[in-house]
């Protein structure tokens, strides 16, 4: 269940990052995947079953929704949609707004083409490959909202980003930004394979936490010319990883290379004795629904809204 939204209330198939004007660039939900690879110490891409990967999305659910509901309340005409991954929120806006322009973005070609087959029959959405802090091919005041649900802490230069997006609005446009403040998710993986191996793995380079600090985002914004903070929301929901082995599925998205390595080592059966204490500490956190199923409780996202000032005609 997600917590009920309120202004300045309570607190993923998977490819190889691209290059482009000379920087890494990866997309969205899916790309902080990528990033926890630092569990096993590696560099190479991984891949993921892409039904445990679209269930992983799909818990994302009440954030996508929640920025939908805000952009149809604010009655934006046209939409820019940054790393989309396999179409959201596009297509929850796309649906709820049918004579609102949906322009869904990501910088993986792959997911572009996931989001049109999630988009299929909304003659109201086109599609592009642009990276979050390269907007180039779009113009200057051009999209009434911007939206970045999961992707302002995968950019390289946020800064610029953040100054491209406030390029790219009208006046009085708003961009929706959405980042982690809490991944409970992580933090029972974490914990499962700290007991696992008797150490933490350090923080990644690539971190989806890496906006979790206080003000972290705001402090951006500020940074940023001719754009401010509108309002905040924080929600807090659950990821459902379903029974016992499904469960395990998804910890193994992220703790598979640290898996691997011990049993490259000779702990033949560290997925076994993983996989154990990872539900032992779902159990003990409280981490089982009442049907049974495992899910982990907290996670909470801030939600904020920033908006371009008016022109001085308007002022």
């Amino acid at each position: 269940q997600a917590s009920k939204p309120s202004d300045r209330s309570s607190p993923l198939a998977l490819s190889s990052p691209h290059m482009m004007n000379g920087h890494w660039r990866m997309s969205s939900l899916h790309c902080w995947l990528l990033a926890l690879e630092w569990f096993g110490g590696g560099a190479a891409a991984c891949s993921i079953d892409p039904a445990i990967y679209v269930r992983l999305f799909e818990n994302n659910m009440p954030m996508f929704q929640e920025i939908a509901r805000l952009v149809q309340e604010a009655g934006a005409e046209s939409v820019l949609d940054l790393g989309t991954g396999p179409g959201e929120p596009s297509t929850l806006i796309a649906k709820a707004m049918p004579k609102t322009k949906v322009i869904a973005t990501d910088v993986q070609p792959a997911m572009i083409e996931k989001a049109k087959v999630r988009a299929r029959g909304l003659p109201n959405v086109e599609f592009g490959v642009a990276s979050a802090d390269d907007l180039s091919g779009y113009g200057a005041a051009s999209v009434d909202a911007v939206t970045m649900c999961y992707v302002l802490m995968f950019v390289p230069d946020r800064a610029r980003s953040l100054r491209e997006v406030a390029r790219v609005l009208k006046p009085r446009g708003r961009a929706y930004i959405a980042v982690w403040k809490r991944l409970g998710f992580m933090e029972v993986i974490q914990q499962a394979l700290e007991a696992l191996t008797g150490s933490a793995p350090p923080t990644p380079a690539v971190n989806p936490m890496a906006l979790s600090g206080e003000r972290a985002v705001e402090e951006l914004v500020a940074a940023t010319p001719d754009v401010t903070v509108k309002s905040e929301t924080m929600l807090t929901y659950s990821f459902k990883l379903g029974d016992a082995a499904s469960a395990c599925d998804f910890a193994m998205i992220i703790a598979g290379p640290a898996i691997s390595k011990l049993v490259a080592d000779g702990k033949a059966n560290a997925k076994e004795e993983y996989c154990r204490i990872f539900i032992e500490l779902l159990e003990t956190s409280g981490g089982m629904s009442a049907s049974g199923q495992y899910e982990v409780l907290e996670n909470t996202a801030q939600l904020l809204v920033m908006e371009k000032a008016r022109t001085q005609s308007e002022l």
